[in-house]
């Protein structure tokens, strides 16, 4: 089972697909879908929706997870990850695959074990989960994002039984 994780951006969005294997989280593909700021707004999201649906269509997530919109200081940095964060809803709606979003602190507490964890901790989480370090931070936090999710239904199956 492959899960997406996502980290939305309008100039750089992180995507992360992760596959638990022998009760190790294995790195498909994990980057990121870039676009320039002297592209016209309307081909920059487009540039995400195609990108994300190519992406999906070459590795057939089961699921996906991303990261809800925290407040920014910057109204229209809000407003472009909020438009972002819509296409991308799409692309996933469309591709028919079930998604759920987590707050950074939900994904922090599910990937490190503390809401309150540092970037530097998470990154290092990942690199122990997955046995590669990424420079990347929005990379990072698409993989957090996958991992969050895997773990949280690794749990609720360990439950149920």
């Amino acid at each position: 089972m492959i899960t997406l994780g996502i980290d939305p951006g309008f100039a750089r969005c992180g995507y992360a697909f992760v596959a638990l294997e022998n009760a190790k989280h294995k790195i498909i593909e994990a980057s990121l879908i870039e676009t320039k700021s002297d592209m016209p707004y309307q081909l920059r999201l487009k540039t995400i929706y195609d990108r994300l649906d190519e992406l999906i269509k070459k590795h057939n997530p089961s699921n996906a997870s991303i990261e809800t919109l925290f407040f920014s200081k910057n109204t229209k940095t809000a407003l472009q990850v909020s438009e972002a964060r819509g296409v991308i809803i799409l692309c996933l709606t469309q591709n028919n695959i079930e998604f759920t979003e987590y707050r950074p602190k939900e994904a922090k507490q599910l990937v490190t074990g503390s809401a309150s964890a540092t970037k530097e901790a998470m990154m290092k989480m990942v690199a122990l989960y997955t046995g590669e370090k990424i420079i990347q931070d929005d990379t990072a936090d698409a993989i957090a994002m996958a991992i969050a999710l895997l773990s949280e239904n690794k749990v609720i199956k360990a439950l149920s039984k």
